[in-house]
């Protein structure tokens, strides 16, 4: 559903918030999600940086497509990344960004999924 609303540039920005919002509990559901390769409406995506070390309090991305979203949002959430494509990407390194996911998924306790983040 949230996914669905990635795709309306009315409602993009909002449903990239709730998905991070759900947090952790999502990510199993995220990652099997996240190799959708339809393209975004609104090429931008804006996280609160986390990181101790930040000098901005936002992260700014250009996700040209789904896929690339979803990375940098499951990066945001976990604090792990399996490839850069949050500002777009070649089919390859998407390809390769999605199979780390899903690997650390099948690899990983649910209980570990965030303990990076």
């Amino acid at each position: 559903m949230l996914i669905g609303k990635m795709l309306n540039s009315s409602t993009e920005q909002q449903a990239f918030a709730d998905l991070e919002a759900l947090g952790c509990p999502a990510v199993p559901t995220i990652v099997q999600q996240m190799d959708d390769r339809r393209n975004l409406p609104d090429l931008r995506i804006s996280l609160k940086n986390k990181s101790p070390q930040a000098f901005e309090g936002l992260r700014h991305y250009g996700p040209q497509k789904v896929v690339d979203a979803l990375a940098a949002i499951l990066n945001q959430i976990t604090g792990r990344s399996f490839g850069f494509i949050y500002n777009g990407g070649t089919d390859a390194q998407r390809t390769k960004t999605v199979r780390g996911w899903r690997d650390f998924l099948q690899k990983t306790p649910a209980t570990k999924l965030c303990d990076a983040g």
